[in-house]
């Protein structure tokens, strides 16, 4: 190496000695991690309104609104691609409404009422559970 090469070499050192500790604390600024629970509001909400239906098992909860779908999924299923269909007065699938991924509160919007719904492991191709409304 040459002493231009090492003073180049020396001088580009410095600068990521100094810069890399101040990118690294605007990286950890952001993480959320440190912020408090308490000041977020939960993102998704239970809705309150005219329910027309609801159905209950051991792993969902399934409530029919006039222009939405409310499924609160009670615990995780063992099924990674659970997707939600609408079904029609025979019991087959008519379109996908949604997909379920861990357990919580899930609210899909729909145009029209369906007869019931199918929750679906997509991989596979096996239902889990279905609900008449």
């Amino acid at each position: 190496m040459t002493s231009g090469l090492r003073k180049t070499h020396l001088l580009i050192w410095l600068v990521l000695a100094m810069l890399l500790p101040v990118l690294l604390f605007f990286a950890v600024k952001n993480l959320a991690v440190f912020q408090s629970n308490s000041a977020h509001n939960s993102p998704v909400e239970i809705s309150e309104g005219n329910v027309l239906k609801v159905q209950e098992n051991d792993m969902v909860k399934a409530s029919l609104f006039k222009n939405h779908i409310e499924l609160i999924l009670k615990s995780a299923l063992q099924n990674p691609s659970s997707v939600v269909y609408a079904m029609d007065e025979k019991g087959n699938k008519l379109n996908v409404i949604g997909q379920l991924t861990a357990a919580g509160i899930y609210s899909f919007d729909i145009n029209k009422l369906p007869k019931g719904i199918i929750i679906t492991d997509t991989i596979k191709n096996e239902d889990i559970t279905k609900f008449t409304f």
